[in-house]
Parts: C-alpha cells; sequence; structure tokens
C-alpha cells in the first residue's frame, strides 16, 4: 500500500475585503485520482469547493483552482473575497 503526503501552507492569513487570497497543497502520492479542496467554517464540517482529476484550471464563480500533476502540487485562488469567505481551507487527495 502506498504513502500519501499532504502539505499546506501554513498558518493563518489576512486578506482585506475585495482582495484575492491564495493558497498552496502540495502531495506525494504513489496513486492519484484527484485532489480535493473544503471550505471549513468555524463551528460547521467541511464543505466540497473543488475536486480535480485532471490537470489545469477550474473556475467555479469566484474560486479557481490548478492542479499540476507534474509538479504534485494545487492552488486555490479565490477572488473578491467577503467576511463570509472566512474559513479553513483544508485539500486532501484521492
Amino acid at each position: 500500500m502506498g504513502q500519501t503526503t499532504v502539505t499546506q501552507q501554513e498558518g493563518q492569513v489576512t486578506v482585506k475585503q475585495r482582495h484575492t487570497f491564495k493558497t498552496t497543497c502540495a502531495y506525494q502520492a504513489s496513486y492519484f485520482y484527484g485532489l480535493l479542496w473544503y471550505q471549513q467554517r468555524k463551528g460547521q464540517a467541511p464543505q466540497l469547493v473543488s475536486y480535480q482529476a485532471a490537470a489545469g484550471s477550474k473556475q467555479s464563480g469566484r474560486l479557481t483552482t490548478l492542479l499540476n500533476t507534474t509538479g504534485k502540487y494545487s492552488l486555490l485562488q479565490l477572488e473578491e473575497v467577503e467576511v463570509s469567505d472566512s474559513a479553513l481551507y483544508l485539500c486532501a487527495v484521492q
């Protein structure tokens, strides 16, 4: 059974309203079927906001994710941030 390691950018990030938030996730996996991004607001369960199985970019509203399967990393970008976007952004590999 192969081992999977996921490393996220550390720490709290403060972003002004209407600015852009970016965070990265790197992974090492023997087998890779997709990368998932979750948003977890305080006191709530994580909610899936993006899933990508193939390299490239994916956009949904203000949220864009980029998956680089060669470099084995993903970038999440959230534009025009609002107070309601305050949350933990977590990645996972499938």
